[in-house]
């Protein structure tokens, strides 16, 4: 559902199952944008933020957290820390939330970017 209502915005998204199949890819398409999940496949959504972080490639992507993982007690200190945008319950936004957080990302950069939009998330 997430997919559609990205795609309704004129997003173009590739959506992965498990993170080791997102960094693969990442690595072959750099999007413009990333919604990661915090518990999923071979490696959480932690570990694939921190190896965005340190690669230079991918260092200053934009990166949303949108998990059924409910918020955390250290939730504001992991997104400053590894440098997420905004962590989204999904119980609690809504595809048309989602996009409309995705299009304020290019918005704000002035974005000239084709609107890739990778996801590692069901």
């Amino acid at each position: 559902m997430y997919r559609l209502g990205l795609e309704h915005r004129g997003f173009k998204v590739t959506i992965h199952t498990d993170g080791s199949a997102f960094l693969a890819a990442v690595g072959a398409d750099l999007p413009d944008v990333a919604v990661l999940d915090w518990h999923l496949g071979t490696i959480t959504g932690e570990q694939v933020l921190s190896h965005l972080r340190e690669s230079g490639q991918t260092r200053s992507m934009p990166v949303l957290i949108l998990s059924n993982v409910t918020r955390r007690d250290d939730t504001e200190g992991v997104i400053a820390r590894l440098g997420a945008l905004a962590w989204l319950e999904k119980m609690g936004t809504p595809p048309a939330r989602l996009a409309d957080m995705v299009t304020a990302v290019f918005e704000s950069a002035n974005s000239t970017k084709q609107g890739k939009v990778q996801a590692e998330t069901p």
